[in-house]
């Protein structure tokens, strides 16, 4: 019996150790199969959001290609309706004779111009206004010089008048003074200009006055014939009308206009930008933009 009893005593031990060897090894299955399932679980958490920066990434370029094709719609949009666009950009265009900087009531506009932009050429025609033109000059019937408008109520009552007058829709205006002019004719290296006899005996004097009213420096010419006009000089030609008419002196102002386009087509990018920048805060402007 005590063999036996023995016998039972181990083979009950080694049935435990045969049940935790068996525990074990299942414990030990369990914690590899708990580690892969991590790893698995971690790998779709990185996939879902790999999967989601890609989303993002091509929202983005999708909002790019958008935004580029918007852009290029609305540049093909105004290059369509510009070369469409057969009308017209009327702009009066205003020198007042200033010693004080005042570009707007109080200030007699003896330039006056209508200048006329062909918006499918971009021909520019401009024709002068004579200031002397008696015409009337207000909505209460008041008759004066047109220069007198702009005087009395400055470039709106200036407009309405030439509108009122001449039949005309204008779209704009400016309004420079003298300095304006000079500054913008030094930039770009004077203009040549053959000054007659006539002209010779009183440029001199309006030299002086126009140096002195605009503060910049110059010259007096010295003979009759070609000359090359600096800014001041060439304000004080485009002013010259006592020794023939005021017909006469509205052609010169033209004259220099013209030259001075000539010199800033055929003017590098840099010139015209400096013109641009110098003058175009001494113009009183409506809907004329820097652009």
């Amino acid at each position: 019996m005590s063999y036996e009893y023995e016998d039972e005593l181990e083979r009950m031990k080694k049935r435990r150790q045969q049940k935790k060897q068996r525990n074990g090894s299942r414990n030990r299955e369990s914690d590899f199969i708990s580690a892969h399932q991590e790893e698995f679980e971690n790998r779709k958490i990185s996939r879902a959001k790999a999967a989601r920066r890609r989303k993002k990434k091509k929202r983005i370029i999708l909002m790019i290609e958008i935004l580029a094709l918007i852009i290029l719609a609305c540049v093909i949009f105004s290059v369509i309706k510009k070369k469409n666009d057969d009308g017209y950009w009327t702009i009066a265009v205003f020198g007042v004779d200033s010693r004080d900087g005042n570009l707007g009531k109080g200030s007699l506009s003896d330039v006056e111009m209508i200048c006329n932009i062909d918006k499918k050429t971009g021909e520019v025609k401009i024709v002068s206004v004579f200031r002397d033109t008696y015409l009337k000059i207000s909505s209460k019937g008041e008759y004066h010089k047109i220069n007198e408008a702009y005087f009395k109520g400055g470039p709106k009552q200036a407009v309405a008048a030439l509108e009122e007058n001449l039949d005309l829709s204008i779209d704009s205006y400016a309004t420079f003074n003298w300095k304006a002019v000079v500054d913008a004719i030094n930039i770009l290296g004077g203009v040549d200009v053959e000054i007659s006899d006539a002209e010779f005996a009183y440029i001199n004097s309006f030299i002086t006055e126009t140096v002195n009213s605009t503060g910049v420096g110059s010259y007096q010419l010295k003979k009759a014939g070609m000359n090359h006009l600096d800014g001041v000089q060439a304000v004080a030609y485009a002013r010259l009308r006592l020794m023939d008419t005021d017909f006469n002196r509205t052609a010169r102002q033209r004259k220099i206009v013209e030259l001075a386009m000539e010199k800033a087509k055929n003017a590098d990018w840099a010139t015209r930008n400096n013109v641009l920048v110098t003058v175009f805060p001494q113009i009183l402007r409506t809907s004329v933009s820097m652009t």
